[in-house]
C-alpha cells in the first residue's frame, strides 16, 4: 500500500490543487476553540477526492451533519458508529485526569472536483 503522510498546521496546508484519495483525521473536538473541529473538516473536504472519517463528539451529532452539508459541501455525512474516547489530561486547560467521551467517527464525502468552489 502507497500512503503518504502530512504533519502541518492545518492553516497552512498547501497542496497546490492537488487532492489525496482519503482524509482520516481527529480534529480537535472544538470545545476550548469554537469552531476549530468544521475547521479540520472543511480543509479535509477541500482536499480529499473520495471521502474523509473524522472523529467528533456524539453530542454535536446535528450540528456537525447540518455544517458539513451546508458549510463544508460534502455530499454526504454518516456516522458510521459510535465510540467511547478515554482522554487523559493532556493540557494545562483539562481540569479532570481523564475523561469518557463519547465520539461518532464520521464519513464525509466530498463534492466532485469540478463541482467546487475555488
Amino acid at each position: 500500500m502507497d500512503i503518504d503522510l502530512i504533519q502541518c498546521d492545518i492553516k497552512n496546508l498547501n497542496l497546490k490543487g492537488l487532492l489525496v484519495d482519503t482524509v482520516v483525521m481527529n480534529p480537535p473536538f472544538g470545545t476550548k476553540r469554537k469552531g476549530a473541529d468544521m475547521e479540520f473538516l472543511s480543509m479535509g473536504l477541500k482536499v480529499a477526492a473520495q471521502a474523509v472519517y473524522s472523529l467528533h463528539k456524539t453530542s454535536t451529532r446535528e450540528y456537525i451533519k447540518k455544517a458539513a452539508l451546508r458549510n463544508c459541501n460534502a455530499i454526504s455525512a454518516e456516522v458510521l458508529c459510535e465510540l467511547r474516547y478515554d482522554l487523559p489530561r493532556t493540557y494545562r486547560f483539562h481540569k479532570q485526569k481523564e475523561l469518557d467521551i463519547a465520539v461518532d467517527l464520521w464519513r464525509f464525502v466530498p463534492q466532485a472536483r469540478d463541482e467546487r468552489a475555488s
